[in-house]
């Protein structure tokens, strides 16, 4: 969706919950970035309500690591570049491979970053996420041993897949969001001045 995220949420959790209610729930997963400021903001958000009307546990999970889970299915060991839609020239990227290379956490970078970072991989590398078809088309003179995955949208049921593995690290403190830039809206000037008084 490019609008309403905020109107279409709700519903669709009180339709996933209508079966059995909360007393089914276990636990509050939520994506925490990185993505969007709008988007974030208004999942985080949802998960804080739930929390704190539920009093249910909440876990916060990197949408990078769910695209990881994912691409594992198909390519299950090895390196591993997820690449995620900035809706701008850069890419959201993370890096995942059997020497733990996620212990870096995701970065902003330019399509040459991206393209410079990758090509350090002297061996195969699988790149996936949702951004792919964009960077494939954007680099023309690939190495052959990348191995490009279809575009792929992150699956509720690998959050909950996550949240089941990670449960052990819940809490009643809302999660927090992981932005890798600073929002591109701020505050008219007059409510700044507001909040400096």
């Amino acid at each position: 969706m490019d609008r309403g995220h905020a109107e279409a949420l709700m519903p669709m959790v009180e339709d996933v919950v209508a079966d059995h209610g909360y007393g089914a729930v276990d636990l509050i997963c939520v994506g925490v970035g990185p993505g969007g400021y709008t988007g974030l903001r208004i999942a985080l958000s949802a998960a804080r309500g739930l929390g704190l009307a539920t009093g249910l546990p909440m876990l916060g999970i990197r949408n990078t690591d769910v695209h990881e889970t994912m691409a594992r299915v198909i390519m299950p060991a090895g390196n591993l570049a997820v690449l995620l839609e900035t809706r701008r020239a850069e890419f959201y990227v993370q890096l995942y491979g059997d020497e733990a290379l996620a212990e870096n956490g995701p970065a902003i970078l330019s399509l040459a970053e991206t393209v410079e970072t990758l090509r350090k991989f002297a061996g195969e590398l699988v790149i996936a996420g949702d951004a792919v078809a964009r960077f494939r088309a954007a680099v023309s003179d690939a190495p052959v041993s990348w191995t490009f995955l279809e575009d792929q949208h992150a699956d509720a049921g690998i959050f909950a897949e996550l949240g089941a593995q990670r449960a052990s690290a819940a809490s009643r403190v809302p999660p927090q969001p992981l932005y890798l830039r600073p929002p591109d809206a701020s505050p008219p000037s007059a409510d700044r001045q507001r909040l400096r008084g």
